[in-house]
């Protein structure tokens, strides 16, 4: 088997593969060896139908997978063995070959070649960085979060908004009087989530102990609250429209917990902090950690737009759209595709982009640092859901289960090449930074969606 290639175009090929009758043959026969073994034809036992008949049943179908075997195995190695990278995948020319007539062939396939990329032009750009600066009102809340996740849950008798209602739900015949063999349920209610507002007035002034007859279907709208309300299914719930007896058994409230010496020792526990003044410089200093990682994520999309705009990339535009089309799962107008192609450039753009800018400055992700990056990631979580003391052995099951599932696995490979990008670019681009409040920050980051 003999492969040539001559240039085409712009960043574009063709290779020539002749394929002699002594490249295949062997694999032909070999197969059609298998297909007289297995063959079940009337009149012969298996095993002994006569070669000439197999091949005049198969021969010309066999011929052509052994041949397209070969051509797949050949052209890839060809490409390794020439270092040729190149962009999708190769496009074979019609030649209008004739398998029945001929035996040695030619087949023609086009290839596009990845462009040089100069990243120089893009690298002397110059970007804002937005330093988002914590404001009173977000330490105020961040302070009532955590007084909320370490206070203590009371029983009162007066409602107020915001409880939880311990109640019993018990479903009423057509006259408002207790139906025989009817539902039954003790369940929770959370005031706040009652959609009625003229039923919430009325259960706001209640009291423990107290009872209250509710159209459910008025008061709770979705069907799959109502159902686990009543223990019962959602094709349960839609033959039910009668009322329901709502008694009061308890009152439960959320109490903050009051800021003091034990407060600052369950919110941070690895922390000195003995006054509030001191709780607040720490919220202060981690709410501004929390936004450099927005900032650095902006800085990130400004910097693919500015890579994207300033760089040019001598694409073989005809073979691409060969491509595309012959790998596009719908049907499109031709408007259509061209957005589509668009589309696909600035994505494409990119990746070669950031495929260059690895290569050039070694940016590489090993385990080690994806299994480090990750228990990090688990350790911040396990924080902000109040959980201060998980053990390592825990932590490590939580990052094994992570890391074995490949969608999550590639999200934080994702981040991680984010954050090694992002250094690249404070160290090559000429940065301005700027001070921004955080919905200053949000209006900018979304009018340039």
């Amino acid at each position: 088997m003999k492969i040539t290639q001559k240039k085409l175009g712009l960043n574009t090929i063709t290779l020539s593969i002749h394929v002699d009758e002594s490249d295949y043959l062997e694999f032909v026969e070999s197969s059609l060896s298998d297909y007289r073994k297995k063959a079940n034809i009337p009149g012969f036992r298996p095993g002994k139908v006569p070669m000439g008949l197999i091949k005049k049943k198969y021969e010309i179908p066999v011929r052509v997978e052994e041949i397209n075997k070969l051509l797949s195995s050949n052209i890839q190695k060809y490409i390794s063995e020439n270092n040729l990278s190149i962009l999708g995948g190769p496009i074979p020319i019609d030649n209008k070959i004739d398998f029945i007539k001929n035996t040695n062939y030619v087949f023609e396939y086009e290839l596009g070649l990845q462009p040089t990329i100069n990243l120089s032009l893009a690298e002397k750009s110059t970007l804002n960085y937005w330093i988002i600066k914590p404001e009173k009102k977000a330490i105020d809340e961040k302070i009532i979060s955590l007084q909320k996740r370490y206070g203590n849950i009371q029983s009162f008798e007066l409602i107020k908004k915001g409880d939880m209602l311990n109640v019993v739900l018990t479903e009423l015949d057509s006259e408002n009087n207790i139906k025989k063999q009817g539902i039954s349920s003790t369940t929770s209610i959370l005031l706040d989530k009652i959609e009625d507002v003229e039923i919430q007035k009325k259960v706001l002034k209640l009291k423990k102990s107290d009872t209250i007859i509710i159209p459910l279907h008025e008061a709770f709208t979705n069907k799959t609250d109502l159902a686990s309300m009543l223990k019962i299914t959602k094709e349960e719930i839609e033959k039910i429209d009668s009322n329901f007896l709502c008694e009061i058994k308890d009152v439960s409230r959320l109490i903050p917990s009051e800021l003091n010496a034990s407060f600052f020792k369950k919110a941070y526990p690895k922390k000195d902090i003995k006054t509030e003044k001191e709780l607040k410089s720490e919220i202060k200093n981690e709410l501004s950690i929390l936004y450099l990682k927005e900032s650095d994520r902006q800085l990130f999309n400004d910097a693919c737009a500015a890579f994207i705009e300033k760089t040019k990339i001598d694409f073989p535009e005809d073979f691409l759209k060969k491509w595309l089309k012959t790998n596009i799962k719908k049907e499109f107008t031709d408007l259509d595709f061209e957005k589509e192609y668009k589309s696909y450039l600035k994505y494409l753009s990119w990746q070669l982009i950031e495929n260059q800018i690895c290569q050039k400055n070694n940016i590489k992700i090993t385990n080690e640092a994806l299994e480090d990056f990750a228990k990090e990631h688990v350790i911040t979580q396990m924080k902000n859901y109040g959980a201060v003391n998980i053990g390592d052995k825990e932590i490590s099951g939580i990052v094994k289960n992570i890391l074995e599932n490949k969608k999550e696995s590639e999200k934080m490979m994702n981040e991680l090449i984010l954050i090694e990008l992002v250094k690249y670019f404070k160290s090559k681009m000429k940065i301005n930074k700027k001070n921004i409040t955080l919905n200053e920050f949000i209006k900018l980051a979304n009018n340039q969606k």
